[in-house]
């Protein structure tokens, strides 16, 4: 029986940065082909169904808000969701790292099924996390905006598919 030849490290190195960096372009390219074929149409509707999700969540904890369309109003506040709030960049990103890593089907269709949601959550967490704090101080809103959760956010994605990674490459075990 002839024996397998080993995987070349760099190689294999240079074809996950590689696929890394067109699927991320291409992820970043459908969503900026929204806004320029279709004036942002398919994502003005994901932008409406997040603030239903943020507003219905934020309802739940007992917050009075109103959702008309992508705008969520709390207190005499009101928040706009625009694309770029509904995390499809980072989950996007994590997306092509896990699809272009070398690893079977099986696993990273298991990496996106816990991955994405996981991601998702986060967003939400955000997401309401700033209405709350930005309904009484817009310098608050303004940091964790800007500076707090875009870090926090790209940090949890990144430690996510870390996680991934080495489950991927060392079976479920390499994670205990």
């Amino acid at each position: 029986m002839p024996t397998q030849k080993p995987r070349n490290p760099n190689a294999l190195a240079w074809r996950f940065a590689l696929g890394f960096l067109a699927l991320a372009l291409l992820v970043s390219a459908a969503v900026r082909a929204d806004a320029i074929w279709f004036d942002g149409e398919l994502t003005a509707g994901m932008n409406r169904q997040v603030a239903q999700v943020v507003g219905g969540s934020m309802g739940l904890l007992g917050a009075s808000v109103d959702v008309r369309g992508n705008t969520i109003r709390y207190g005499a506040s009101a928040f706009s969701i625009a694309t770029d709030c509904t995390g499809i960049e980072v989950m996007g990103l994590f997306a092509a790292a896990v699809l272009a890593f070398p690893s079977t089907w099986r696993r990273k269709l298991k990496g996106l099924a816990i991955g994405l949601p996981a991601l998702m959550l986060v967003n939400l967490i955000r997401m309401m996390s700033l209405i709350f704090v930005g309904a009484t101080s817009t310098r608050a809103l303004d940091l964790g905006h800007h500076y707090v959760w875009p870090v926090i956010v790209l940090a949890l994605a990144l430690s996510i598919w870390l996680a991934w990674a080495r489950s991927a490459l060392h079976g479920p075990r390499a994670l205990a």
